[in-house]
């Protein structure tokens, strides 16, 4: 299955290992602070940080619910650059480069008033209290 690699304005299909190594070494923690090599939506391997400062490392297995991240901080730009290339490569051991710990997914929650439901009868009791105090005879 192809990859797409992107980062914050760039994408490259199918990309070698020498493109993954210079979009990871171009990583400034500016412009670009992060870049994304997937096979989908929900199936990719994500890295943040600068070559100077270290990377931290992310992926998501085809679902929310199987997200994870490196336990180790600050990763070097080498260390990061063999993951991202064997993964592009298919080759499964880049999951044993790291450790790994599982990030929960959370359902957001949205408050009542900030719902259709919420906003109309928000409004009903505008409109109510507005004809309360007019009086309904003018």
């Amino acid at each position: 299955m192809s990859v797409t690699l992107t980062t914050h304005d760039t994408s490259f299909d199918a990309p070698d290992a020498a493109t993954i190594a210079t979009v990871l070494r171009a990583l400034d923690g500016g412009v670009q602070v992060m870049a994304t090599l997937a096979h989908s939506d929900l199936t990719f391997l994500q890295a943040t940080g600068t070559g100077a400062e270290g990377f931290s490392v992310e992926y998501q297995d085809g679902s929310l619910d199987r997200h994870y991240r490196g336990r180790t901080a600050n990763l070097a730009l080498g260390l990061v650059t063999d993951i991202f290339q064997k993964y592009a490569r298919g080759d499964e051991s880049w999951r044993g480069a790291l450790e790994w710990e599982h990030v929960p997914f959370v359902r957001p929650t949205i408050p009542w008033h900030s719902t259709w439901v919420g906003l109309i009868a928000l409004l009903a009791i505008v409109i109510v209290l507005f004809w309360l105090w007019r009086g309904p005879w003018g």
